[in-house]
């Protein structure tokens, strides 16, 4: 170890650590101020880092304590009592005859606390050195030199959404819970977040790719140079042409605005993980696991999922003219989709499909107002005197307000009400139960009924604009 003082003087250190460096400096792995000895790391607290400046001042301490003033040696001195300053030499001439620990305590014992500043310059410093030390992403290739040594490769891409929307389901409360972030952060967060989040993450890469195409290949035989990206992408092509296309929001504007035309009913559903988790209770999930995921049921609307619940849910999915479903695959929105189709009997490729964030697509496009103008709008749910305001300031012509749903059990009544307004479209932001009110209000009212989701929330608290 060799250190710089004001004169240009060189020591060298044969033990590992310079003789008269102060062990508050040298088991912080700190680089000790210019002019050693000492006078020259009073005021330096223990443990901490400190980094050698121009003047040949130490900066960690310049930070962490109020400088004093420089002895003759280029030394600061910290912000303390004669006591203080007796104990700390004290405490430095015992380290050096082996009592390390003791003249540490001493030396930091006449010391004032770091000031608050000081604390947390060294939090944000200490930050720094763990997202420095992190491990870096999975790289953005598929050849296995660009592999990491974990096997790990780049995260899968993901569909996009517009912005202010739930990466898939129904925004919200019933939208977002329950969901890892999107890949981008999970390559932020794994950079920097040291220890665990990073090596969890690698790992649950490796075990979602290359762990399961090593369970396809036979014993004494490797295949060199070919990742789990690749055979995936292989593979997609072959099932390419299974692809299910989903409504577009211009198509489904198209489809909206003919049936009001025509004054025809027409129902917009969308399934989210709410939905599907209401129905995969007790038949495809044990009904405790389904509490466990979706503690939010109550507020959207099922405070217990019952036979009977189900089974209007199910048939209003079946009935209804246009489905959305999520574009996720993760496990409680497409992992449930399908095996809940298959389980009520509903035979999916009859479904016309378009994306559970519809609500939200017709929004990004432009696409709500010019529905709603000249049509006379029914608004359900419990910001719907909120939204009924914003509406008229745009020149909607709002003709009813049905306030909150409570639950499941409210639909009759709710229907009831609805039955007394005159109206073109219903515009309906009711949880859960708003798949069972716009199939009823299309099949037994003849009208357009529109599940809106939480774009009603999203429009009165001003997070989107119409």
């Amino acid at each position: 170890m060799r250190v710089v003082t004001r004169t240009g003087a060189v020591r060298a250190s044969v033990s590992g650590k310079p003789r008269g460096i102060h062990p508050a400096v040298f088991m912080g792995r700190g680089t000790p101020a210019a002019g050693t000895g000492s006078a020259g790391v009073r005021g330096v607290k223990s443990g901490k880092r400190s980094t050698l400046n121009k003047g040949g001042t130490s900066a960690g301490a310049a930070h962490k304590v109020r400088a004093g003033k420089a002895s003759s040696t280029g030394s600061v001195v910290g912000r303390a009592g004669k006591a203080g300053r007796a104990s700390a030499s004290k405490a430095a001439r015992t380290s050096r005859t082996g009592k390390g620990k003791a003249g540490l305590r001493q030396a930091t014992a006449g010391r004032r606390p770091a000031p608050a500043r000081g604390r947390r310059a060294a939090a944000r410093a200490k930050q720094r050195t763990a997202m420095r030390r992190a491990p870096m992403p999975a790289p953005q290739a598929s050849t296995p030199q660009a592999m990491p040594a974990s096997g790990a490769g780049p995260a899968p891409r993901q569909a996009t959404h517009p912005k202010g929307v739930a990466p898939a389901g129904r925004g919200g409360a019933a939208g977002a819970k329950g969901l890892p972030p999107p890949p981008a952060e999970h390559a932020v967060q794994a950079e920097a977040v040291p220890g665990g989040y990073a090596e969890g993450y690698r790992d649950g890469v490796f075990a979602g790719g290359e762990a399961l195409v090593a369970q396809h290949i036979p014993p004494d035989h490797i295949l060199p140079a070919v990742a789990a990206a690749d055979l995936i992408a292989a593979g997609f092509r072959q099932y390419a042409p299974s692809l299910a296309r989903l409504s577009s929001p211009h198509e489904m504007a198209g489809h909206i605005m003919a049936a009001l035309d025509a004054q025809r009913p027409l129902s917009v559903v969308r399934l989210g993980d709410g939905e599907l988790l209401t129905l995969a209770a007790d038949t495809v999930l044990p009904g405790q696991e389904v509490q466990e995921l979706a503690p939010f049921l109550p507020y959207a609307g099922v405070p217990c999922s019952t036979p009977d619940i189900r089974a209007m849910l199910a048939e209003a999915i079946r009935a209804a003219d246009w489905v959305g479903v999520p574009i996720s695959r993760a496990p409680t929105f497409q992992g449930l989709l399908f095996p809940v189709l298959r389980h009520f009997g509903i035979d999916w490729s009859r479904l016309k499909l378009t994306s559970s964030t519809i609500n939200y697509s017709l929004h990004q496009s432009g696409l709500v107002l010019p529905l709603l103008q000249g049509r006379r709008v029914l608004l359900i749910g419990s910001q719907a005197p909120e939204l009924a305001a914003l509406l008229q300031n745009r020149g909607i012509h709002v003709t009813g307000i049905i306030g909150s749903v409570a639950g499941v059990m409210d639909i009759p009544r709710v229907m009831q009400q609805t039955a007394e307004h005159a109206f073109d479209i219903a515009l309906v932001a009711a949880g859960i139960p708003a798949v069972i009110l716009c199939r009823r209000i299309a099949g037994e009212l003849g009208k357009v009924a529109l599940d809106f989701g939480h774009l009603a929330d999203k429009l009165v608290t001003g997070e989107l604009q119409l």
